[in-house]
């Protein structure tokens, strides 16, 4: 697919696109497309021969906005596809679109405390069993462990010197 014809079908798949940067560095896209319409955005990059390079989550005062960042190899071409997740922390999976999403989303649901319908590995990634519900990225106080229940205790003084 043409990198300039990408803008076109993220379009028709419901997204916003902006054009980021494109003289002489090739085409960079942002899009914002809306939890319905994601999966049709993913295809619309897959089937223009780009790959996922990360997937992230923001923690808003609105809720959470995940960021799928993609590229292809053979050429200059860069897309930033951002949607919101539900109220609920809910989202559609990419994984089974790219597997290599597979880790970033268990990360998310470890690390934000999200839920991925369709994800076919939801197994905690990063976190032991005992932090089950920690979530240590989102932004509620409540989520938040003491240093004293992380048994971290205070170090003595080492006058800048690495102890």
């Amino acid at each position: 697919m043409n990198d300039e014809l990408l803008a076109g079908r993220l379009r028709d798949a419901g997204a916003h696109v902006t054009v980021l940067e494109a003289r002489g560095r090739g085409l960079h896209l942002r899009a914002r497309a809306e939890m319905d319409s994601l999966e049709a955005c993913a295809l619309a990059v897959r089937e223009a021969g780009l790959y996922p390079v990360f997937m992230t989550a923001v923690h808003t005062a609105s809720g959470f906005v995940l960021h799928y960042r993609f590229a292809a190899a053979e050429r200059d071409c860069r897309v930033m596809i951002s949607s919101p997740a539900g109220p609920d922390g809910r989202a559609r999976s990419l994984a089974p679109l790219f597997p290599g999403l597979q880790w970033h989303e268990r990360e998310a649901i470890d690390l934000f405390g999200l839920l991925f319908d369709n994800h076919p590995d939801p197994r905690p990634l990063l976190l032991p069993e005992e932090d089950r519900g920690l979530h240590p990225l989102r932004k509620d106080a409540g989520s938040l462990k003491t240093p004293e229940q992380l048994g971290l205790t205070a170090r003595p003084e080492t006058g800048g010197e690495a102890p």
